[in-house]
């Protein structure tokens, strides 16, 4: 793989097109309904195993798909790939308040995940829950 191939495969993770499964989301009407102090804004990280890359990819779209559709209390899940470590998977998730989010480390997609976890993902996972100062979302 040259070096345009890598940069063209990022891209083509991170945007959401007919070819690809729903790959995370946003739903800035919810999120502007529930009070700032209430909502959790966290950042999780983890390292992709490169061997078993289509397969790690495939399973996070699937797992982006389920938490759009099943958890309304969900309100801003994003996969990304980091552009300079493309070994990086980062989340970008908000959650309507501390139930939705105990409720979505529950469910059949998150459990499937951590089942497979070991296979086709690296440890350690970094959960970096952050305070908001200010800022908005545009879908």
């Amino acid at each position: 793989m040259n070096g345009n191939e890598g940069a063209l495969s990022r891209r083509s993770f991170c945007v959401a097109g007919a070819a690809l499964a729903t790959f995370g989301f946003s739903r800035p009407a919810a999120a502007a309904e529930g009070a700032a102090g209430t909502s959790i804004t966290q950042i999780a990280k983890f390292k992709l195993n490169t061997e078993k890359e289509e397969e790690g990819l495939q399973l996070l779209k699937e797992m982006c798909a389920a938490v759009e559709k099943e958890e309304p209390g969900v309100l801003t899940y994003i996969c990304h790939r980091s552009a300079k470590t493309p070994d990086e998977i980062v989340f970008f998730e908000i959650y309507k308040d501390e139930e939705a989010m105990k409720a979505h480390g529950k469910t059949p997609h998150i459990a499937k995940l951590r089942t497979a976890f070991g296979g086709l993902f690296r440890p350690p996972v970094e959960v970096i829950r952050l305070d908001r100062i200010g800022g908005f979302s545009r879908s």
